[in-house]
């Protein structure tokens, strides 16, 4: 099998889930399939674990798996990432990468209206899904590993006050491991590649401003 490249892998899966939504191909699943099956197999994902999972305390053995695409007839659970401690595998749902990028856009475009102000935390979930909407999708993608890695760290836990309701709290803990892989990237970007995420991207989004009253 000819080497295989992190962006030529996530651009032939972004073509096939394209292709399969443009034209409710379901043939396209399988070769999607068939696909990750193939870069399970390679060197990409020893390489994103070892740039986006290993350096954390407790996770430096852990490997990262492409989940399979559920077939239609197969229930999805939503789950964009999720850790097996059994395993000590970080699955990722490549389907719900893309669809994190619609939700992301979603609040970008709905940010005005009145019921994403019903309350300050998920205003503030939603602005900042609004800001991550700027982001290419493969750093979604990254953003998204990082943020399992930030549950399984409970990076959230620091904060246990509830603020509201069940729908509140969850996009309260889902806002601060979202920032913490954020940042995570942020820093990893600046390191290896000499970007400054906020800079080419535009994102305005200071982490300060939106802890009021904690």
């Amino acid at each position: 099998m000819a080497r295989r490249t992190l962006t030529t892998t996530w651009r032939n899966i972004e073509r096939l889930i394209e292709q399969h939504r443009k034209r409710c191909d379901n043939d396209k699943l399988e070769e999607l399939n068939r696909l990750l099956e193939r870069v399970n197999k390679s060197s990409v994902v020893s390489a994103l674990a070892t740039l986006f999972i290993n350096p954390y305390h407790g996770m430096e053995e852990a490997q990262l798996r492409f989940a399979p695409v559920p077939l239609p007839d197969i229930p999805q659970k939503g789950e964009k990432a999720r850790f097996s401690p059994e395993e000590n595998i970080l699955y990722v749902n490549v389907l719900e990468v893309l669809n994190f990028r619609q939700e992301c856009q979603e609040s970008r475009d709905n940010l005005t209206s009145p019921a994403m102000r019903k309350s300050f935390h998920h205003y503030r979930y939603h602005a900042f899904l609004a800001e991550l909407s700027k982001l290419p999708n493969q750093l979604l993608f990254f953003l998204l590993i990082l943020e399992e890695v930030a549950n399984v760290l409970n990076v959230a836990s620091a904060d246990k006050r509830k603020v509201g309701g069940e729908e509140e709290n969850s996009e309260a803990r889902d806002y601060l491991q979202l920032l913490w892989g954020f940042k995570e990237l942020e820093n990893f970007m600046r390191q290896h590649k000499g970007i400054d995420l906020r800079s080419e991207y535009s994102l305005l989004w200071q982490e300060s401003n939106w802890f009021v009253g904690r």
